[in-house]
């Protein structure tokens, strides 16, 4: 008779039990892969976005990226900081001064722990309260100023920039020039800063600044050369934005542009609207030619 033998219930649970544990560290393991690989898609997401705000000047699309990013489920928490940074700079390039204030408030609140991220927002948070670096004392020469100055974002492939300089300045501290992009018909440059309205609320400022042209050679798509002309000019502005997106006060000095290779005083006197919102004011260039603006005040004029 054939005698069956049976296996010893100790080994069938110690080979379940190791079966288990092996199975455990294979999920284990496909888990950290896969969520290797989705961090680092992630990240890519995060360079498209940035490379689109700042190479193509498609600030639009790129918050679109942006959103996309932080709209999603376990985003690592470095990228959502920077996500949300950047939302932030391309809301003060569009001159949506308060939803940028928001983004930035959100890292300090939700992104505590990311003390890098955290540092440069509490730095865009504190030129919230008025405008700064007005005599271009900050900064390096030959890049752009530091913030809270930003510059219109370019449209893809445009040649123009903004840039401190210490030499050839009227106050012999700092000031800075902005070019047109001359290969992006009917473009101006423009150099600016945005900060909270509520502590001029119904008062009365003043801007001024002093500005000159000076005029290029630029070399047309043909070989000829582009003289510069009346097209050429420097204007200060001012826009004061008010509750639900309305626009305030607003003056560009489209009736008085500066067109002298010599320094001339430009002036804008404004009254801020009692439900003011931010205030956003800066210098463009026209027509190709350099605009170089220095000695930047912004004052309360006395009743």
């Amino acid at each position: 008779m054939e005698t069956k033998m049976l296996r010893n219930p100790d080994t069938a649970v110690a080979a379940f039990g190791n079966y288990f544990r092996i199975l455990t560290m294979a999920v284990g393991s496909l888990a950290i892969a896969w969520s290797a690989t989705r961090d680092v898609d992630v990240e890519r997401q995060l360079e498209s976005a940035i490379h689109r705000e700042v190479v193509l000047g498609d600030l639009a699309g790129a918050m679109r990226e942006y959103r996309n990013i932080l709209s999603q489920s376990e985003v690592p928490r470095p990228v959502g900081a920077r996500a949300l940074l950047q939302t932030g700079e391309c809301m003060e390039k569009l001159g949506r001064g308060a939803e940028a204030y928001n983004s930035y408030r959100r890292i300090e609140t939700e992104y505590g722990d990311q003390l890098a991220m955290v540092g440069l927002a509490r730095t865009r948070l504190a030129a919230w309260v008025g405008p700064r670096n007005l005599n271009f004392q900050e900064g390096s020469p030959g890049m752009v100023p530091p913030f809270p100055w930003t510059v219109q974002a370019p449209p893809k492939d445009a040649s123009y920039v903004a840039e401190l300089r210490r030499d050839g300045c009227r106050s012999h501290v700092g000031c800075a020039v902005v070019t047109a992009p001359v290969n992006v018909p009917g473009q101006n440059g423009n150099l600016m800063q945005s900060f909270s309205a509520v502590a001029y609320r119904g008062k009365t400022v003043r801007l001024g600044a002093w500005l000159k042209i000076q005029g290029l050679l630029f070399p047309s798509a043909t070989g000829a050369v582009r003289f510069p002309n009346d097209e050429d000019r420097a204007q200060l502005w001012l826009r004061v934005v008010r509750a639900n997106s309305r626009v305030g006060f607003s003056d560009s000095m489209d009736n008085r542009p500066v067109r002298s290779s010599d320094w001339s005083w430009a002036e804008i006197t404004a009254q801020i609207d009692e439900d003011a919102k931010t205030i956003n004011f800066g210098v463009m260039s026209f027509g190709g030619a350099r605009a170089w603006i220095d000695n930047i005040t912004f004052d309360v004029v006395s009743k």
